[in-house]
């Protein structure tokens, strides 16, 4: 028995869901891998000019060049920010003759870094820094958070607050792009190498995930019968398999007639059933709900839930099934 679902028996919930990554510089082969970008003239250009960094991956080596990835950057993200969509206070972009990039392969943040959720440990040289996202598009040194608050404050004008890293700054380092998934580190000063550096790179991914929730109700006296082939006679049940069919243990549990060891055959054919057993048709015969399906206007079964226990349908009230999955 079939019975169409209201509007207002569906609910579909989007909700996010988050996960925790860490890779090291190590990782270029997992998609995790830093690189160069320098300013200067394409015209006449020549690579061999150029400031190149390889990446090995197995027997695979990639070769990323300075000067187009320096002007692929400016053009995306720097050259129009005012003009596209800048907002005082919450981002600032600068981009120097230079800068370092850690890009994050898209399979391994989902559909962006969850903002706030960057911890870069990062050796230059001798020294380890902690950088910092600061959920609104900027890196900063995490050692000089205080800083880097007064300069945001202050709409990151120069001047705002000085420290011993980096004069007007307040330690800020660079910007990331969360839904790019790159680090961009724009300094060159001490932290121009950080991308390029020893590093241990912790964030968050994100996926929308869509909870599914579908209300199926049955009133009192409705799906009063049963498809299980228990109540058939010679349980030949409801399926109609004709003679020729490839497997007969697709459509039938193991055995059609069993013996004492557990062992049977099966028929050549199988005709649906037109009867039931006789206790199966007065008004006392109560089945209990073991399965709820979900079928397309086509009668495709879409979806397929199992209930923890059987329940018995009421005589007096409605009784409602709920239904849920994610996508």
């Amino acid at each position: 028995m079939f019975k169409n679902l209201e509007p207002t028996d569906v609910s579909i919930k989007p909700f996010k869901a988050f996960k925790n990554f860490t890779y090291t510089n190590n990782d270029s082969g997992s998609g995790v891998w830093g690189l160069k970008a320098r300013s200067g003239s394409l015209f006449n250009y020549t690579s061999a000019s150029d400031e190149i960094t390889e990446i090995v991956s197995g027997s695979i080596t990639t070769r990323y060049y300075g000067s187009p990835t320096w002007h692929m950057l400016n053009q995306t993200f720097y050259a129009n920010h005012i003009t596209a969509s800048y907002n005082p206070g919450i981002v600032s972009r600068n981009l120097n003759t230079s800068a370092s990039i850690i890009s994050v392969g898209r399979e391994l943040f989902g559909e962006e870094i969850k903002p706030g959720s960057v911890e870069l440990s990062a050796t230059i040289g001798s020294v380890t820094f902690d950088i910092r996202d600061d959920g609104d598009g900027n890196l900063y040194d995490n050692n000089h958070s205080a800083s880097f608050s007064t300069f945001k404050t202050n709409n990151f004008e120069s001047g705002s607050t000085t420290t011993s890293n980096a004069v007007g700054s307040g330690s800020e380092v660079g910007n990331i792009f969360y839904e790019q998934g790159l680090l961009v580190f724009t300094d060159t000063g001490s932290y121009a190498d950080a991308a390029t550096s020893e590093f241990t790179l912790k964030y968050k991914a994100t996926q929308t995930i869509y909870e599914y929730e579908y209300r199926v109700k049955a009133k009192p006296f409705e799906f009063n019968t049963s498809t299980n082939i228990s109540i058939t006679p010679d349980r030949s049940g409801s399926i109609t398999v004709k003679e020729g069919a490839v497997s007969m243990s697709n459509f039938f549990p193991p055995s059609h007639k069993p013996s004492g060891q557990g062992t049977g055959s099966y028929a050549a054919f199988y005709n649906a059933a037109t009867q039931s057993l006789p206790m199966t048709t007065g008004s006392e015969f109560k089945p209990y709900v073991t399965n709820v399906g979900l079928y397309s206007e086509e009668n495709e079964l879409l979806a397929h839930g199992k209930l923890g226990k059987p329940i018995k349908l009421s005589d007096d009230i409605e009784t409602t099934f709920v239904i849920r999955f994610d996508v």
